[in-house]
C-alpha cells in the first residue's frame, strides 16, 4: 500500500463543522453540570445501559457517560481524519485521484462527527428535560 501522503487544506466549512461538533459536546457537558444538582437520583434514559431498571430509569450519574464516550469517539475520528491515506478505499489510490478521494473521505468523517455531536446534545436534552419532570420515586 504505497499511497501518496497529501495534507489537505481545510476549508472554512470543514473548520466550522469540527468546531460545531466539539461545541455541541461541550454544551452537553455544561448543561449536565448546571442541572445535575436539580435532578432526582433516578432519571429516565434513552439508551441501553447495564444498570437501567425495567422501567427505563437509571442513576443520574449515567448522564456523564454519553458526552464522555461520544467526546472520545469524536476526538478519535478527528485525529484519524488527519491521516486519510490509511483509510480503506474501494478503488486504487494514486497521484491522480488521491486529493479528490481524500477530500471525500475526510468530509464524510467530519459530517459523521457532527452527527455524533448532535446525538450527544439531543440525548442530554431529552434526559435532562424528562429528569427534571420525573417523579422522585420511579
Amino acid at each position: 500500500m504505497n499511497r501518496p501522503k497529501i495534507i489537505l487544506k481545510k476549508t472554512r466549512l470543514d473548520k466550522s463543522i469540527e468546531l460545531l461538533t466539539f461545541f455541541l459536546i461541550l454544551v452537553s457537558i455544561i448543561l449536565i453540570s448546571i442541572f445535575f444538582s436539580q435532578l432526582p437520583q433516578k432519571i429516565p434514559i434513552y439508551f441501553n445501559w447495564p444498570t437501567k431498571d425495567q422501567n427505563g430509569f437509571c442513576s443520574k450519574d449515567v448522564l456523564w457517560a454519553g458526552p464522555i464516550i461520544l467526546g472520545l469517539l469524536a476526538f478519535g475520528i478527528f485525529k484519524l481524519n488527519q491521516y486519510p491515506w490509511i483509510f480503506n478505499y474501494p478503488i486504487t489510490i494514486h497521484e491522480g485521484n488521491a486529493k479528490r478521494q481524500y477530500r471525500i473521505a475526510t468530509q464524510l468523517l467530519r459530517w459523521l462527527n457532527l452527527l455524533l455531536g448532535l446525538l450527544c446534545i439531543i440525548l442530554v436534552l431529552l434526559s435532562l428535560s424528562d429528569g427534571l419532570k420525573a417523579p422522585l420515586n420511579p
